[in-house]
C-alpha cells in the first residue's frame, strides 16, 4: 500500500505555496500589547541523544495520513488528516487493535469536513477542531458499546479570520492563531466570539511589500496550551522559531533557533513562496518541558527530490518552560505528530511514510532527570 503521497504528501507546503493576499480587520475583543515580550537566540542544545523506536502496524488500510496522536487511559487516539471515511480512530494500547472510529468525513450536519487537531481530556471529553466548518466539537467514547458519540458543537463566528490551528484550553476557551496577521493569537469562547487578541507576528525582518495576511501565512504556526501551568506555545511551521506565552504573567518569550525566522520570496503576483526550511509540525507541553517535532529540511532539497525526501521531522527539540534548550532527540523515523508520557518515559509518534504508522519511543528515566536544569 502506498503510504507516501505525491510530493511527499507535504500538504502544509501546498497550503503555504497557495497563499493569497488577505486584508481584514477584527473589531471585537480586547487588544493585548507586546510590551512584555522578550527575544533570545540559541545555537545548539547541551545534549544530543539518539533514539530507536518501536514501529507499530495497525489495521491495514485504516490510516492514510496519521497526523496527530494522543495516548490516555489505555487508549491511543489517532487523527488521520486524509481519512477516507473517518478522521479519528481509537486503538487499544495493549495490542494496538482497532476499537472504534469517529468523526465521519462528509457534508452532513454532524459530519466533519476537515479535522485539524484533537485534544483528549479523557474518554468522555475528546475535542476536535473542524477547520472547514469552523467548529469545535466535543465527543465521548462509550466503552460498553464501543462507539464514539458527538455531544456538542460550538461554531466560530463567520467574520473571524481563523487559521487552521487551534488549541483547547478549557470547555469554554480556545486559542487560534490569527490568519489575518493583525494579531498573533485569538482567544475565543464557546459562542465563537473573540474575547482577547494577543501579540503580533514576531518578525524582526519587516517587509513593507506585503500585507499582514501574507505575513501570517508565512508565519503559520502550530499552537498548544498547558492549562495547569498557564503556558501556551506557538511553533513556526517554517523556519525555527518558538513563542512561549506565560498566560498568568502576560508575557511572551520568543526563541529563535539556528535556522532563524521563516524565509520566503514574493512572486510578481503577490504570492509568498517559501524558500527556507520546513520547521515544526507538532508540539507537546508537559508540566516540565516543551517538546517540538522539528524537520529542518530545505525547500530546495524537497523540490529536488520530493519522492525521496521523508515527510516529517527526524528531531524532537526539548526546552524547559522558560525556553532554555535542554536536549535534541535524534530519531530513526521521520515523524509528524507526538504525545509525551513523561511518567512512563514514552513518546508516541506518527509516521506517514511507512506501514509502521505509530512509533513508540522509550526514554530512560535517568535521561529525563539529567535534563532537569
Amino acid at each position: 500500500m502506498k503510504r507516501k503521497l505525491i510530493f511527499g504528501a507535504v500538504f502544509v507546503v501546498m497550503i503555504v505555496c497557495t497563499i493569497l493576499w488577505v486584508r481584514s480587520t477584527i473589531t471585537d475583543g480586547g487588544v493585548s500589547t507586546t510590551e512584555n515580550d522578550s527575544f533570545d537566540m540559541y545555537t545548539d542544545f547541551p545534549h544530543n541523544i539518539s533514539l530507536m523506536g518501536e514501529g507499530i502496524i495497525v489495521e491495514d488500510g485504516l490510516l492514510r495520513y496519521p497526523f496527530r496522536v494522543r495516548q490516555l487511559g489505555g487508549y491511543i487516539y489517532v487523527l488521520d488528516f486524509h481519512g477516507e471515511d473517518n478522521f479519528c480512530h481509537i486503538f487499544d494500547e495493549k495490542d494496538y487493535s482497532h476499537i472504534a472510529s469517529f468523526a465521519n468525513r462528509g457534508n452532513g450536519p454532524e459530519d466533519v469536513l476537515q479535522a485539524m487537531d484533537m485534544y483528549v481530556v479523557n474518554k468522555d471529553s475528546i475535542w476536535l477542531f473542524d477547520t472547514d466548518k469552523r467548529e469545535v466539537t466535543l465527543w465521548g467514547y462509550n466503552e460498553h458499546e464501543k462507539v464514539v458519540v458527538r455531544k456538542k458543537a460550538y461554531r466560530m463566528k463567520e467574520d473571524m479570520i481563523l487559521s487552521a490551528n487551534c488549541t483547547w484550553y478549557s470547555d469554554s476557551v480556545y486559542y487560534f492563531t490569527d490568519k489575518s496577521g493583525n494579531n498573533r493569537v485569538l482567544k475565543c469562547n464557546k459562542d465563537g466570539i473573540v474575547t482577547e487578541r494577543i501579540g503580533s507576528i514576531p518578525s524582526r525582518k519587516p517587509n513593507k511589500r506585503i500585507g499582514n495576511g501574507i505575513l501570517a501565512q508565512a508565519w503559520n504556526g502550530y499552537i498548544k496550551c498547558n492549562p495547569l501551568k498557564q503556558i501556551m506555545v506557538v511553533a513556526s511551521q517554517l523556519g525555527d522559531v518558538i513563542e512561549i506565552y506565560n498566560l498568568k504573567e502576560g508575557t511572551r518569550h520568543v526563541l529563535y533557533g539556528p535556522q532563524g525566522e521563516p524565509v520566503y520570496e514574493i512572486s510578481p503576483n503577490g504570492f509568498a513562496i517559501p524558500s527556507g526550511i520546513m520547521g515544526y509540525s507538532d508540539l507537546e507541553i508537559t508540566d516540565r518541558y516543551i517538546y517540538t517535532v522539528f524537520h529542518g529540511r530545505s525547500f530546495k532539497d524537497i523540490i529536488k527530490d520530493p519522492q525521496g525526501t521523508p515527510d516529517g521531522g527526524e528531531y524532537i527539540h526539548i526546552y524547559d518552560l522558560k525556553g532554555n534548550p535542554i536536549c535534541r532527540l535524534i530519531l530513526d523515523h521521520a515523524i509528524y505528530g507526538i504525545d509525551v508520557d513523561e511518567e512512563n518515559g514514552i513518546i508516541w509518534a506518527t509516521d506517514v511514510n511507512s506501514e509502521e504508522q505509530i512509533i513508540k519511543y522509550k526514554i530512560p528515566g535517568f535521561w529525563i532527570q539529567t535534563w532537569n536544569p
